[in-house]
């Protein structure tokens, strides 16, 4: 029988029939204030309220503004790191550093992606985590001006993260509005897709998330609604949406 990890959400854990299958890579996607980050950090600190040590990776905003923008929901992530279960790592000036002066073989430089995900490799197995959250890659591969070389660099990212025995979300920005037509390459590499959505009807924002795919899992592919509360990132798992 397959092992599950809860994702923090009850309600996305009953679309999952359990939750996201152990040791796999679950790709989070959605626009701006989507909750992404929520998202992460909530599966992170799920795992952390079980004594599952867990890491959690930002690329775009620094550590000291996710901590006042959670405190909020009174997840006491001070006191989970202070017992050694919760490691945060900052890696939101990766953005604005130079480029390497190293060449794939064109004029296009290569970012310092598979160093820092060598690095991220190492930290989480000497911190023996089950959880790993990297949010959002998007930013981490900015500095590659081709889509090619982008789909190079987050294939690099999967292969390094096969390799770990933990339960992986990397997070992901549309680059359109929709979201749709696009091609993702770390769509077709996670083992998961989760697509967060925002759409306005009759002059009210309403939010959707929908399980695009997970691999060996049965799960409710319909589009449910969810909110973020007081508590955190709520999925209304048995309400239908019209999309």
């Amino acid at each position: 029988m397959m092992t599950r990890t809860s994702t923090g959400s009850t309600g996305l854990d009953e679309m999952l029939e359990g939750g996201f299958p152990e040791n796999r890579i679950i790709l989070v996607r959605g626009g701006p204030g989507s909750g992404k980050t929520i998202f992460s950090l909530q599966f992170i600190v799920e795992g952390a309220r079980k004594g599952e040590r867990g890491v959690y990776v930002t690329f775009e905003e620094p550590l000291n503004l996710i901590r006042a923008n959670v405190a909020s929901f009174g997840w006491e992530m001070e006191n989970f790191e202070a017992k050694g279960v919760l490691k945060l790592i900052d890696e939101s000036q990766l953005a604005y550093k130079p480029p390497s002066s190293t060449k794939y073989g064109g004029d296009n430089p290569i970012p310092a992606m598979k160093q820092i995900a060598n690095q991220i490799r190492q930290i989480t197995q000497d911190f023996k985590a089950k959880r790993l959250a990297m949010d959002p890659i998007t930013s981490a591969i900015i500095h590659q001006r081709y889509p090619t070389d982008k789909r190079l660099e987050i294939l690099e990212l999967v292969r390094i993260l096969r390799g770990m025995q933990c339960t992986s979300i990397i997070t992901s920005e549309f680059s359109s509005p929709s979201g749709e037509g696009d091609f993702y390459v770390e769509e077709y590499l996670a083992d998961g897709v989760i697509v967060l959505s925002k759409a306005l009807r009759d002059f009210n924002v309403t939010k959707t998330i929908r399980i695009e795919k997970m691999r060996g899992v049965r799960h409710d592919d319909q589009p449910r609604k969810y909110e973020i509360m007081d508590t955190g990132f709520v999925v209304y798992h048995t309400e239908p949406v019209t999309v």
